[in-house]
């Protein structure tokens, strides 16, 4: 994979807000996301663990998904002039 540009291998993208802080945290001088990214891959493979297991989070997260309700009202429009 090396001998290809960078430039023109097909981008990844990571959603995951733990993947996004790990991955600032291991990045460094001299070190691409790229390299910390290949470099995990490759130990995962070797231990035989996937990406999905890896992600997951130690501690489960509790989102409140429901929207907050609206306390507007309906007025009608008072066109008269």
């Amino acid at each position: 994979m090396g001998s290809t540009a960078r430039r023109q291998q097909p981008p990844i993208t990571i959603r995951s807000a733990r993947a996004v802080e790990l991955l600032r945290t291991l990045v460094g001088p001299g070190r691409s996301q790229a390299e910390v990214i290949e470099q995990a891959l490759e130990q995962m493979a070797a231990r035989g663990r996937s990406l999905a297991e890896l992600l997951t989070p130690k501690v489960a997260l509790d989102f409140d998904w429901e929207p907050p309700r609206s306390n507007l009202t309906l007025r009608e429009a008072d066109l008269s002039d």
